[in-house]
């Protein structure tokens, strides 16, 4: 017998210990937390950053309004490889503006129809 079942017999009963993991119910779990990082890189060796922080779980918004049409492409080019490999989504904000974000996070965008029936 380890040292921990040891103690854990000292302090637990084995009726409790049952009960305990015969339970199917509910269970409240902490919510996890989002990092999300916005970026506008300047030249494509900014990107290699970005591709680490998606693969570790963080969503990024990428601004491509300070490089060129070229570098743009390639950048765009580079992360959808790397969310291909992750399993991350990409979604269009506008025409600049692209999210990437991990496989466990749903990216919903509100279509135009919608927020302008208040109109």
């Amino acid at each position: 017998m380890s040292f921990l079942s040891t103690a854990k017999s000292y302090f637990v009963s084995e009726e409790t210990e049952i009960q305990e993991t015969d339970y199917r119910g509910p269970v409240l779990r902490k919510p996890g937390s989002l990092n999300i990082l916005v970026r506008s890189p300047k030249s494509f060796s900014d990107v290699r950053e970005y591709a680490d922080s998606l693969l570790n779980g963080s969503a990024i918004m990428v601004s491509f309004d300070q490089v060129s049409p070229e570098v743009k492409n390639r950048i765009f080019d580079y992360l959808n490889g790397v969310s291909y490999i992750a399993n991350a989504t990409v979604k269009k904000v506008n025409d600049d503006l692209l999210m990437y974000s991990p496989a466990q996070v749903s990216v919903e965008k509100e279509s135009k129809k919608a927020s302008r029936s208040w109109l």
